[in-house]
């Protein structure tokens, strides 16, 4: 029987090709809402946000899962402190990359924060969670979540949260097995021509 070799790394700028795609499958429809425009596509943006330090999407808030040498699996895990760090350099990357066109880019960007909501100051958030298809379903979700929990190293101050879309309801059945539960439904109209925001659960690591 073959044992396969898993790996856990930092993520790195040349990741971005296969890094990128597995960011957009944790939530395709949001961020097509949020970054998609005229033509420019959401995944552009990320390539773009992924290659440069310190933003939300950097390829340095991001840890990835390797399977016999392939990058199959990727995730984030950052508290309320971080992400107040994130602000301004994702501005930049807006203003940078749309130009002109950055002004609409954030405002649905602040929109969809009133559904997909940032963590408080006693909240770690896990996010962007994204397994290859041909690797679903083999237990590396839970293994990267996992090692998501461990890397943040917590205080007993803190809890862990995350989102998922009320369209993914093998992604939260997951969620629940690993302990997390819904504490709040946020109901989303959040749509245009690009894409939508589906209505999310808020969901919260329960401590047995």
């Amino acid at each position: 029987m073959h044992q396969h070799h898993i790996e856990f790394k930092k993520c790195r700028p040349g990741d971005v090709e296969t890094a990128i795609p597995l960011i957009l499958s944790s939530g395709p429809d949001a961020f097509a809402y949020v970054f998609s425009d005229g033509n420019k596509k959401a995944s552009d943006f990320l390539r773009f946000a992924f290659l440069r330090q310190g933003g939300e999407f950097s390829f340095d808030n991001h840890y990835a899962i390797w399977l016999d040498g392939a990058l199959v699996g990727i995730g984030s895990v950052f508290d309320a402190r971080v992400a107040r760090r994130f602000f301004i350099r994702d501005i930049l990357n807006i203003i940078r990359y749309y130009h002109w066109k950055a002004i609409p880019v954030l405002i649905r960007g602040y929109q969809t924060e009133q559904i997909i909501l940032l963590p408080k100051e006693n909240e770690i958030c896990i996010a962007h969670l994204g397994i290859s298809p041909n690797h679903q379903g083999k237990g590396l979700g839970r293994q990267l979540i996992d090692f998501l929990m461990r890397e943040a190293t917590p205080d007993s101050k803190h809890s862990f949260i995350l989102d998922v879309s009320e369209e993914n309801p093998r992604a939260k059945a997951l969620y629940e097995r690993l302990g997390f539960r819904a504490s709040r439904h946020m109901h989303s109209r959040l749509k245009n021509k690009q894409g939508y925001v589906p209505s999310h659960f808020r969901m919260e690591l329960v401590e047995e």
